[in-house]
């Protein structure tokens, strides 16, 4: 049976982008298409990016692409950070929309909410600046949303910006300075199960809450939103249940059965004392809700780890 949409993922090779490409690779709906990086098309450059919607006759577009380096890139290159990023929003919603896509669906960084809230809730998105750590990717996102809000109003061209929970999971980054709490403590639990090392160090008190998003998960929630109508939308995705780094990192260590004892660096900050995603437009309007528990995520994801990094 021949495919009669089709449809872009760009950022198919990062962390999410090939995730939800192989969710869509499920489904003989779509015939995907990827750009994978600036040495398959710079996405800063806007008449490339339009000929190639027009040369592939492209139906949707998922956006998984995003000009990142970390925080510490972010304290070096802030203008560098925020003029990408921004650049590539304008160039990706104004070709788009001259392409007549039906459908533009960007996933985006819970760490754009304001810095002082800790319960994501999307009423209260405008109600201040991102963190200042993030302050210029976190701004460059919420960029995302106001674009979405302006080209519905103007031309009624259709978007959907979701907010999404920390996410983990397969092809994920395990690298302790780049890498979010989840992905580093892996590693770190790892490395002390194959050194024999009977501690591994935690970052501040080991207190504060934190909500985790399965990537499969995130994935089927951002090929789900390709149904939904012609309209703008804004909405959050979050698995309503957070907790605490230390309890994370005692199940984390379960799942590699190493039982050593934890230790805490509280010269560290410890950060927010909870964020959560809270949403509920995703079991409302597209019947979704996270089906993978934590427990079983991280399993999922060491098995990955053991087997694509460590190669055991």
């Amino acid at each position: 049976m021949s495919k009669s949409k089709n449809l872009l993922v760009l950022g198919g090779s990062g962390f999410l982008g090939k995730n939800v490409v192989n969710k869509l690779n499920e489904t003989s709906e779509y015939e995907v298409y990827q750009l994978n990086g600036k040495d398959d098309l710079d996405l800063t450059k806007d008449s490339l990016f339009n000929n190639y919607l027009s040369k592939n006759k492209i139906d949707y577009i998922i956006n998984c692409a995003a000009f990142v380096g970390g925080i510490a890139y972010g304290y070096d290159f802030p203008a560098e950070l925020l003029m990408k990023n921004t650049i590539m929003a304008s160039n990706i919603y104004r070709s788009a929309h001259e392409n007549n896509i039906k459908l533009l669906v960007n996933p985006i960084s819970n760490c754009a909410y304001p810095k002082n809230q800790n319960l994501y809730e999307e009423e209260y998105f405008w109600d201040g600046a991102p963190h200042e750590s993030v302050f210029e990717y976190g701004f460059a996102k919420k960029y995302f949303v106001a674009l979405g809000n302006a080209y519905y109003k103007e031309y009624r061209f259709a978007s959907a910006n979701i907010v999404l929970s920390n996410m983990y999971g397969p092809h994920d980054h395990f690298e302790e300075k780049k890498s979010h709490a989840l992905g580093a403590l892996i590693k770190k639990i790892y490395d002390a199960k194959l050194n024999d090392s009977k501690y591994v160090d935690i970052w501040g008190t080991g207190k504060p809450i934190r909500e985790w998003l399965y990537v499969e998960d995130g994935s089927d929630v951002l090929v789900k939103s390709l149904k939904l109508s012609d309209n703008n939308y804004f909405f959050n995705v979050g698995v309503n249940k957070g907790i605490s780094i230390y309890e994370m990192a005692k199940t984390i260590a379960k799942i590699i059965d190493w039982n050593g004892e934890f230790t805490f660096d509280t010269s560290k900050p410890d950060g927010a004392e909870e964020k959560r995603v809270l949403g509920k437009f995703t079991e409302q309007n597209l019947n979704w809700s996270p089906q993978i528990s934590l427990e079983n995520g991280i399993s999922a994801t060491v098995e990955w780890y053991e087997n694509n990094i460590l190669k055991l």
